[in-house]
């Protein structure tokens, strides 16, 4: 069943001045892996006019945290994620914590995405390929794309979601107003299947104090995210 997210943020005082940042779309992807039957939720929200920015949810058994990455100021912002559930609702408050600097995960490499087409009826499949620069002729892997018909290009709430650490300095190189629904990629002994389980408008806006904390404890920089379970 899906479940849907009442999500809010209270302001204070000490963020008057602050930068503001606005989410009005959020995605739930769940991957599952035949080898291992690793199964597994990405939550992450986005600004559908700007992806320069976004937020992603870790969850873990101590510590429920959101981390909204600038991709444009190099900057990660930590939140501590209070939950809880009113009405059948659940209810999100966000309370800033630090930032830190950010450096893409592989960002010594440039990697290349090429797309074919596999049905233009409905619905639409491509392939994706991916490879370690434009001059590799080779493959690193493939997914098959099942995609949904969208009111503008959303590829890249798949790609910030799910394939974040393939570093690119490439534009978007997907074409046409969609969005990633499912996405199969087969190996020889196992395979990988990724469903778009919920999508959705809303209406969230972050605030960070006018001051940041800056955590310089983080040497590379590096974001990596645990998964959410729901």
């Amino acid at each position: 069943m899906i479940k849907f997210y009442y999500i809010f943020f209270i302001a204070v005082s000490a963020f008057a001045n602050s930068q503001i940042y606005n989410f009005d779309f959020l995605t739930k992807y769940n991957t599952h892996n035949s080898k291992n039957g690793a199964d597994f939720d990405t939550v992450s929200y986005f600004n559908s006019d700007d992806f320069s920015y976004y937020l992603k949810l870790s969850k873990s058994e101590k510590k429920f945290s959101a981390f909204l990455t600038d991709e444009k100021k190099k900057l990660v912002h930590c939140f501590k994620v209070l939950e809880s559930n009113v009405k059948g609702e659940v209810q999100f408050q966000f309370s800033y914590e630090y930032s830190r600097n950010y450096v893409p995960e592989n960002s010594s490499e440039n990697y290349h995405f090429e797309f074919s087409p596999v049905s233009e009826t409905a619905p639409k499949e491509v392939i994706l390929k991916v490879f370690k620069s434009k001059k590799s002729k080779k493959p690193i892997f493939e997914q098959n794309l099942t995609l949904l018909p969208a009111n503008k290009n959303l590829f890249a709430m798949y790609k910030k979601s799910i394939l974040r650490y393939l570093h690119t300095s490439e534009e978007n190189s997907f074409r046409g107003n969609y969005m990633v629904k499912k996405v199969v990629e087969k190996h020889k002994d196992f395979t990988c299947e990724i469903n778009l389980e919920e999508y959705k408008n809303i209406d969230l806006e972050l605030k960070l104090p006018e001051k940041l904390i800056i955590d310089n404890s983080f040497k590379n920089g590096v974001t990596s995210f645990k998964v959410i379970q729901f």
